[in-house]
């Protein structure tokens, strides 16, 4: 597959990483992506659309306009990569091309994912196949090709995207829901396996986050935001930089001793 990479100079982060994330052409992968760039990291975009190139190339522009990210020396690149996260092949030679550009992925985030809304009656069995492929395979196939390179390093982060539909269960999705709860069984079972080797595995659970594809769904976004304004601790929209946030913490060298962790990103709509 194609791909394209943009080079920039940045005044410098401290221990910046290199980082890979799924599903970052647009939405809650685009924000993530360029929370990492700014703060001083070298970033990788993986996503089946080819809109990625032209979100790398954007997201490196606005870097610059910012004059840059983090502190400390050396430069940094956006790369974009055209893979398909839930076949093993494509996983393989994306990464490969990314670490020929960058070197070996420290961080990955694991947010390429795919919803419809519809009756669950209607869902075929390819449906679910194409739902948990997405969403839970792609965590699988992705994680599994950057670990051995952690492990040896005694270093790694790998945050993967889960939902709060999960917590509470929502119609109309059942097959995007029960492939969200096992990306919580899987990030605690990886937990497992990579902690004594100084990895950390964790999950981001968003709510209601407004993304192109939330206002594909729920055209009128102002009933949305009484709606959740009435059930939400915090009486606001969500957004993707709110997201965002929570995955460079877990990202961040003193969150070493969370791990396995479920983080919910919601305003407090579940609260347990």
């Amino acid at each position: 597959m194609t791909d394209g990479t943009v080079g920039r100079e940045h005044p410098g982060a401290a221990r910046p990483r290199i980082v890979v994330v799924t599903g970052a052409a647009q939405g809650i992968g685009k924000a993530i992506a360029a929370r990492f760039l700014a703060d001083g990291h070298a970033v990788a975009l993986l996503d089946i659309d080819p809109l990625v190139h032209e979100t790398a190339r954007g997201l490196a522009a606005a870097a610059d306009g910012a004059g840059g990210g983090g502190a400390g020396g050396g430069g940094t690149a956006v790369v974009s990569e055209l893979a398909d996260v839930g076949d093993d092949d494509s996983v393989t030679a994306a990464l490969a091309r990314v670490r020929e550009r960058l070197g070996e992925v420290e961080v990955l985030v694991n947010n390429a994912g795919l919803s419809r809304h519809r009756d669950w009656r209607s869902i075929t069995p390819g449906d679910w196949d194409d739902a948990l492929r997405v969403n839970l395979r792609s965590a699988f196939l992705v994680s599994r090709a950057v670990a051995p390179a952690m492990e040896a390093a005694g270093w790694g982060r790998i945050v993967n995207l889960s939902s709060v539909t999960y917590l509470g269960g929502q119609r109309h999705l059942l097959d995007y829901v029960s492939a969200k709860g096992g990306v919580i069984g899987f990030t605690r079972a990886l937990a497992r396996e990579l902690g004594p080797s100084g990895v950390t595995v964790n999950a981001v659970l968003p709510g209601a986050i407004q993304t192109e594809s939330e206002l594909a769904s729920f055209p009128d976004q102002e009933a949305l935001a009484r709606r959740m304004a009435e059930v939400q601790s915090v009486p606001r929209r969500g957004t993707v930089d709110d997201v965002a946030h929570a995955v460079a913490f877990l990202a961040e060298e003193r969150s070493s001793f969370i791990t396995g962790q479920s983080l919910v990103v919601d305003g407090g709509w579940y609260l347990d």
